[in-house]
């Protein structure tokens, strides 16, 4: 009779760690932490005549989940930034004021990580990026670091990487034609 005691209890025990297993692995996607991106898109040449796309002044389509450009987990695109929060102001005049350089698109966006690998991210224009000729994709993923990643061309050009990056700290991501500065800070 002990022995049935025993293990009715340990039973209960093992259904009650798995219960909790299941709740604590069901919590972290509705708790999942946001973070805001800022990015500056220029263009290598042009004219001072020429200017910015004035994407940051654009406001992105709504919705909230990811375009799945890969295979499973889907971010939760929040919103856009309000230019008035842009921390990228200095680095476009200085792009402007070096001569050889065009920025043709400044936006920011808060959006919800997706899981390490997955590869689903936002298109550009959903997030603000708007610019002629250039189109994308634009990821950021969690897994035991944060990985911000672009898949965009402008014209024949084209990035296609994905990086580590560490919050508030400026990254940047560039071929010959065209560049991406970037900036991921937690979301308040």
């Amino acid at each position: 009779m002990t022995d049935r005691r025993f293990t009715t209890r340990t039973k209960a025990l093992i259904l009650a760690a798995a219960l909790c297993a299941f709740a604590q692995s069901a919590t972290p996607q509705a708790t999942a932490s946001a973070y805001n991106i800022e990015i500056v898109v220029f263009r290598a040449g042009g004219s001072s005549a020429e200017a910015e796309g004035g994407a940051g002044d654009r406001a992105p389509g709504g919705g909230d989940s990811g375009d799945t450009a890969g295979g499973g987990g889907v971010a939760r695109l929040i919103g856009p930034l309000p230019a008035s929060s842009f921390t990228l102001g200095g680095v476009v005049a200085r792009l402007r004021n070096a001569g050889g350089y065009l920025p043709i698109a400044h936006a920011g966006w808060s959006q919800t990580p997706s899981p390490w690998g997955s590869r689903s991210g936002f298109a550009l224009s959903r997030v603000g990026v708007v610019a002629d000729g250039l189109s994308g994709t634009a990821w950021l993923e969690r897994g035991e670091y944060l990985h911000l990643g672009f898949s965009m061309t402008l014209g024949r050009a084209k990035i296609n990487e994905i990086r580590r990056v560490r919050l508030g700290e400026k990254n940047y991501f560039d071929n010959p034609d065209f560049g991406v500065i970037a900036v991921v800070t937690a979301a308040r």
